[in-house]
């Protein structure tokens, strides 16, 4: 039986994707019989209570009170220490070198068996805004001293190898851990089919999903696509899931008032609902900027559910989609390659079923909580450098 603490940046009820991802992890190790305490700074509300995982809230964002406490657990109790690192969350405005600086010395003074999950490395270089140039050489320092500290350092997708180098006497290679979908498989047949006829326009049209939380750079993609595509086809109705979908709506229809009526919005739902309104689609429209990576719990949950998945590659797309053809794919904001892919699914059922299929044996195999479980209670290969 291991043990863990694992360090995050948020926790649920109140939280984002880290959030999610580092609950169902702990959950997992906690059902496998390892001995699991959670750290997360302060926050509203008390965490949500998951058997055999203890929740230590920090006194603040992993200054030196939290530092102190969590110096006290390790201290008290050996066991390994996962870090589920976003920079921009860690405090200090997003330039909290003196916490890596801090794990670092439990590592190689203390002989913790730190390991570090890069959900992010750093901010890119940018004349805008003005700040974050600067910020983004300090957190370039923070994944160094991360990097030395790590006895095995995890990364939520391949990309992310092109911006982080190991230290020359590194033994331990990176591993990549795919996040898994936070949204479960729908196991009632009956409520994807009677979601399907509440969005669904026509008893024997088409229904053409989108799950996500329409950003900046996803929206204007969507938004071109789905009007073209609805457009072109008056047996096609489409429907946004997830937070922010209604505002997304409401906007697609005021540029395009014909398609009132034909694309709907179910707000933010519970993870089961999501799951049948995902199930009762015929094709998931997943389009991304920088390309659809192994981040992407949003492509997750439409695999999990074995929807076949139309989506785009860009320069942080990894080469698993190609070797495995979990997913459709056309290029990042070529939107008439967008709208043909979904097209050309909707009128083969066949390829339909064969891309389902094929997208969630990938994610079984590759992508699913059970294979991260299994990654992360293998021993450290490393050391601290």
């Amino acid at each position: 039986m291991a043990a863990w603490t694992i360090l995050t940046c948020e926790y649920p009820p109140e939280c984002g994707g880290v959030g999610d991802y580092t609950a169902q992890v702990a959950a997992a190790l906690a059902a496998a019989g390892d001995r699991v305490i959670v750290c997360t700074p302060p926050r509203s509300g008390a965490p949500v209570d998951q058997p055999g995982v203890d929740v230590v809230i920090l006194e603040d964002v992993y200054g030196p009170r939290a530092r102190r406490q969590v110096d006290g657990l390790l201290n008290a109790r050996r066991s390994t220490v996962l870090v589920q690192y976003v920079p921009t969350a860690f405090g200090m405005g997003g330039a909290n070198l003196p916490a890596c600086r801090w794990l670092l010395q439990r590592a190689r003074r203390g002989g913790d068996d730190v390991r570090v999950m890069f959900h992010e490395p750093y901010f890119e270089f940018a004349w805008t805004p003005a700040h974050q140039t600067p910020l983004s050489l300090v957190q370039r320092s923070m994944a160094r001293t991360l990097l030395r500290a790590s006895g095995q350092t995890y990364l939520s997708t391949d990309a992310w190898r092109a911006y982080l180098e190991l230290p020359p006497d590194s033994h331990a290679p990176f591993v990549t851990l795919p996040i898994p979908s936070a949204i479960p498989r729908c196991e009632r047949p009956a409520d994807a089919q009677e979601k399907r006829r509440a969005y669904a326009a026509h008893a024997s049209g088409y229904l053409v999903g989108h799950f996500g939380t329409y950003g900046t750079h996803v929206a204007p993609m969507l938004q071109a696509a789905l009007t073209e595509l609805l457009a072109a086809n008056t047996r096609v109705s489409a429907i946004c899931a997830g937070a922010n979908g209604g505002g997304f709506v409401e906007q697609l229809i005021g540029a395009a008032p014909a398609l009132a009526g034909r694309v709907h919005a179910t707000g933010r739902v519970p993870p089961v609902e999501a799951a049948a309104v995902l199930s009762a689609c015929d094709v998931l429209l997943q389009p991304y900027l920088d390309g659809v990576t192994t981040r992407r719990t949003s492509v997750m949950a439409g695999l999990i559910n074995a929807r076949p998945v139309v989506t785009t590659t860009g320069h942080l797309s990894e080469a698993v989609w190609s070797e495995t053809r979990a997913v459709a794919t056309a290029p990042a904001s070529d939107t008439r390659s967008l709208v043909d892919a979904v097209q050309a699914l909707l009128s083969d059922d066949a390829a339909r079923a064969a891309l389902g299929a094929r997208g969630e044996k990938t994610y079984r195999e590759r992508f699913s909580l059970a294979h991260t479980i299994g990654r992360l209670r293998e021993p450290a290969k490393g050391a601290a450098a």
